[in-house]
């Protein structure tokens, strides 16, 4: 199949993304594999001079960048002037976008992106699963990538991957290695089953921040993650989880524009769907910054901002 090709996968470091990496390397009759994690945000600052020569290519969980599109397109542009060949693309997101960025070079992939709201595949690791025949490790991989996507963890391999990246998130390396590892080995080795601890220690780090929260009334709560490593998703899911929340107030060092450096800021989050958090404070007169569901503001603005919110809720 065209798929044994595949000496260059490019894909998006979320545990789908990860897994699925690993079952197309399984499937791959060959170790001259390069891997490369990256975002759909930030494939501008790819250097395809550190490639080999003319690889075949394949997008794993990588999706179109639907805010600035034009850089998928020129990223495309890139590696095919660099002589390499893109094969597959291994995306559940938006095949029309893809199709837009691919144009005619899409009908000669060997897998084709989908739309998980328009077909049956939700995730990378069912596309995959779909369209490769696996042995029964690779099918395990392709699961829990599929679980993964809606962070489902409780699988063998969705827990250990999501536990290992999500002590040091920003590094890569670790995802290449996990992709690598469990391509050929079901349990993991000790690096792994020493990342997984540094998580647990992260957990307990958990606990601690949820003991020493204030209630500052109307469902509005407030966190103090200064100097502390945490799983910001599963920190913030555990304080929703809590009755009555509403609001959630997170104390941390963050990037202020306005400053053009990092400094101790209060980042408000709602769990109320559709409220525009950042126009609310905003609208109070609160400098702030942000997006919809997330409103960042000074440490001397948060009491103003807690009150203007009091008023709405």
């Amino acid at each position: 199949m065209r798929h044994q090709e595949i000496n260059m996968i490019v894909a998006t470091g979320s545990v789908d993304g990860i897994l699925t990496t690993a079952a197309l390397v399984r499937s791959i009759d060959t170790s001259d594999i390069g891997i490369e994690f990256t975002q759909a945000f930030q494939v501008d600052k790819m250097d395809l001079s550190k490639w080999q020569p003319e690889r075949k290519v394949a997008f794993v969980d990588l999706a179109v960048n639907n805010k600035e599109p034009a850089m998928t397109h020129d990223f495309v542009r890139r590696i095919q002037e660099a002589g390499h060949q893109i094969i597959a693309v291994i995306d559940e997101h938006d095949a029309k976008a893809w199709l837009e960025v691919l144009g005619e070079l899409e009908p000669t992939l060997a897998i084709k992106p989908q739309s998980q709201k328009e077909s049956e595949f939700k995730s990378s690791g069912s596309i995959l699963l779909d369209a490769i025949e696996q042995d029964e490790h690779g099918r395990e991989l392709c699961e829990a990538a599929d679980a993964g996507d809606r962070m489902d963890f409780s699988t063998h391999f969705g827990g250990l991957v999501n536990q290992a990246v999500k002590s040091a998130i920003w590094d890569n390396s670790r995802r290449v290695y996990l992709a690598r590892h469990f391509a050929k080995s079901h349990e993991p080795d000790e690096k792994i089953i020493g990342w997984c601890a540094e998580y647990e220690t992260i957990l307990k780090t958990h606990e601690e921040v949820l003991k020493t929260r204030d209630d500052l009334g109307s469902g509005i709560v407030r966190i103090d993650c200064t100097g502390k490593t945490v799983d910001m998703t599963t920190l913030m899911g555990s304080v929703y989880d809590l009755p009555g929340v509403k609001v959630c107030i997170v104390r941390g060092e963050m990037f202020n524009p306005a400053k053009k450096a990092k400094e101790v800021m209060s980042a408000f989050g709602t769990r109320i769907k559709d409220f525009d958090i950042l126009s609310a404070v905003k609208g109070a007169g609160v400098p702030a910054s942000g997006f919809a569901s997330k409103a960042n503001v000074a440490l001397e603005d948060e009491g103003r901002a807690v009150e203007a919110l009091k008023t709405i809720l």
